[in-house]
């Protein structure tokens, strides 16, 4: 599937323990262990805080060797990232496969939000890890937040001007009040996984439906002025 010039592709789940198709990139030898250590840190993470966990608990659950797993990566800090996005990527998919362009537009992107919450609320262990331990990653957490949050301000703004071409008068929605909107819905991830809510974000639709609603309505034109 295409989004604007990025093309998103539907990936195997991350957190089950799914072997890849021959027709993946590379040979199913050749990702297995990646995979397999990104389903054990997975694993892992559920079961303890990621300042306890250790090499030997990721390549135990991967049932992999530690060179194996220094082979895939340079620490358990570069695993983490690779595990964030690679959520980030399974998630996009979902949302991108799940939005119909023919449908109404507000409609539509408060489906694929409440999809975003019901899929990271089926394991609140896990996306309480993602989201507050990549915080402690330091510069390489930080970009690749960004780089997450850019994917996502992407799609919301080319869903903006799929929308414009059945209403010219509407404004673009900018790189601003797209980041804006995606800044605000992680912010109440956040707050909701500290609060010990992360089984409970579908709750949080309301709120960010109010809120999403406000920004794009105010691309709307102006009646005032014809």
């Amino acid at each position: 599937m295409r989004i604007g010039t990025v093309k998103y592709q539907l990936l195997p789940h991350p957190f089950n323990h799914v072997s890849p198709t021959p027709t993946e990139t590379g040979s199913v030898h050749q990702r297995a262990p990646r995979q397999r250590l990104l389903d054990g840190l997975a694993q892992v993470l559920g079961e303890r805080a990621y300042a306890d966990l250790t090499i030997a608990d990721v390549v135990a659950a991967a049932r992999v060797s530690r060179r194996t797993f220094y082979e895939h990566f340079d620490g358990k800090d570069a695993c983490l990232l690779a595990l964030c996005e690679r959520l980030s990527e399974e998630v996009l998919a979902l949302i991108a496969t799940g939005y119909d362009a023919e449908g109404d537009w507000v409609q539509e992107l408060e489906k694929i939000t409440s999809a975003y919450l019901q899929n990271l609320q089926q394991r609140p262990a896990l996306v309480r890890a993602l989201y507050l331990e990549m915080l402690t990653l330091g510069p390489a957490g930080l970009a690749m937040r960004r780089r997450i949050s850019e994917r996502f301000t992407q799609f919301l703004m080319m869903q903006v001007e799929l929308s414009r071409l059945k209403e010219p008068g509407k404004r673009s929605l900018s790189p601003a009040l797209a980041t804006a909107i995606v800044g605000g819905i992680n912010e109440l991830i956040v707050q909701a996984i500290e609060q010990d809510r992360a089984d409970r974000l579908v709750a949080l639709q309301p709120t960010i439906s109010e809120f999403v609603r406000a920004v794009l309505h105010s691309l709307m034109p102006d009646e005032a002025t014809g």
